[in-house]
């Protein structure tokens, strides 16, 4: 879900490379910022998310990437790794605006290719979302390969959408670019269609911000007991409202991600949500990453 900032006059929209181990999402992704001019683009960043790579970076599209006068900055993400948790894709995919299926060309993953395309429905399906409520295209990634799998094998088994797809090697570059501009394309469309105002309405927006911590409710007053006898009478209706019972002392402590990561620069601030029994508190972790070369 874009995010909208006032401030900057800025709408902040997120795009996913997903795949496959070693289908070519990274290499994809370097490509992409390899190509950018250092004046659209933010800094490559890689982070650890539950034992795999994170990587990601922002770039503003030249020429008339704006909606309703805001600015429209594109966030790109991806996880790389022959395995990655499942946990580490939900969360990076989570807002997702647009998602590049990146696949690989080889005959013999085939099988991988659908399984990665299934877990992704899925991933997206938590979400309320599908690869068609969502801009997303299609990458069959090497096929520079000398014998890769043909167009209609690799459109038959992973297309029966009819998304648009592109013929890509990641390595050379070819098609890479021209796929990810067509989704920038189609995200803007959407967001125009829309406009910023009711871009900044969403819920997605609370994600930007700390939850104020709850406000306590005034004690009742407490009324002097009388010295007489005491008297048998009915007691009152006990209230319909539930009794929740305190929290044990020795609750355990959970803590979870509560939102997207947000980067801004060289500084990452990551939405946590710390939780105690029945009660919790949001906060945001703020990180200061370097670049890591590889």
């Amino acid at each position: 879900m874009a995010l909208v900032n006032q401030a900057k006059r800025e709408i902040n929209a997120k795009i996913v490379f997903f795949g496959p181990g070693q289908a070519g999402k990274g290499t994809s992704l370097r490509h992409v910022f390899n190509k950018l001019k250092p004046e659209f683009r933010g800094a490559l960043k890689v982070m650890s998310v539950q034992g795999a790579r994170m990587l990601f970076f922002d770039f503003t599209p030249p020429g008339d990437g704006n909606v309703d006068g805001f600015r429209v900055r594109f966030h790109l993400y991806t996880v790389s790794g022959p395995l990655v948790d499942p946990a580490a894709w939900k969360m990076v995919l989570k807002g997702a605006d647009g998602v590049v299926f990146v696949a690989d060309s080889a005959p013999q993953r085939l099988d991988d290719n659908k399984t990665a395309l299934d877990q992704l429905v899925e991933y997206l399906k938590g979400y309320g979302q599908s690869l068609t409520t969502i801009p997303s295209i299609l990458q069959y990634n090497k096929s520079d390969l000398a014998d890769p799998a043909s167009l209609g094998q690799l459109e038959q088994q992973l297309n029966p959408s009819g998304l648009v797809s592109f013929k890509t090697s990641s390595q050379t570059g070819e098609g890479v670019l021209q796929g990810l501009m067509a989704l920038v394309k189609s995200i803007l469309t959407g967001l125009r269609a829309k406009g910023a105002e009711a871009i900044g309405n969403g819920e997605g927006l609370q994600h930007m911000v700390e939850s104020p911590a709850p406000v306590a409710a005034p004690a009742p007053p407490v009324r002097e007991t009388p010295s007489v006898a005491p008297v048998s009478v009915q007691p009152p209706p006990a209230p319909a409202a539930p009794v929740v019972p305190a929290t044990p002392p020795e609750a355990d402590l959970s803590l979870e991600i509560a939102g997207d990561p947000v980067a801004t620069g060289d500084v990452v601030r990551v939405p946590l949500t710390i939780r105690s029994g029945s009660r919790e508190k949001t906060v945001v972790l703020t990180l200061s990453l370097g670049l890591s070369e590889e």
